[in-house]
């Protein structure tokens, strides 16, 4: 198994856009249910984000300060999604609104995230805040998203440097 080309920033990004493309469907087939989808999907998205810090830890143990440092962002997006659920447990928070709220929650985070990394998390958390428009206001966005989603892709693939 080849870890440094599946941990490839451009296969993450991908993993990261289907991932919200199919958390868009969730969103618009079942509403009632996507803030477990999206609950899931901080840490789903805080292990890919940790990954390729860990797989080169784990190889090099140079990386610890970076490692530190991404464990720490991603907890408080983490931590931030918790509370968001116990609040929705509580009946304080209604299912379509808890959805939103983690949703934009993970779309910041990833955001944030990416003014470290790279314009593909920048991009990654830009998509994601786009679902959470289109989720909360549009009726049909699954197939507009979907063409976004595969331009930069092809994008990202052309440009594989970084």
């Amino acid at each position: 198994m080849n870890k440094p080309y599946l941990l490839s920033t451009h296969n993450l990004f991908t993993l990261r856009l289907l991932l919200s493309l199919l958390g868009a469907y969730i969103g618009y087939t079942y509403r009632h249910t996507s803030h477990d989808y999206w609950f899931g999907m901080i840490f789903l998205f805080t292990a890919i984000a940790i990954a390729p810090d860990y797989y080169q830890f784990k190889q090099h143990g140079d990386n610890h300060k970076a490692l530190i440092d991404r464990l720490l962002h991603w907890s408080g997006g983490l931590c931030a999604g918790i509370v968001i659920y116990a609040y929705h447990n509580s009946g304080r928070i209604f299912h379509e609104e808890a959805g939103l709220i983690v949703l934009l929650i993970l779309a910041l985070t990833t955001y944030l995230d990416g003014i470290k990394r790279g314009w593909r998390c920048i991009f990654a958390g830009l998509f994601l805040g786009l679902v959470t428009v289109c989720v909360a206001y549009f009726d049909s966005y699954i197939w507009q998203l979907s063409v976004l989603a595969a331009t930069a892709i092809a994008y990202s693939y052309r440009s594989r440097s970084g």
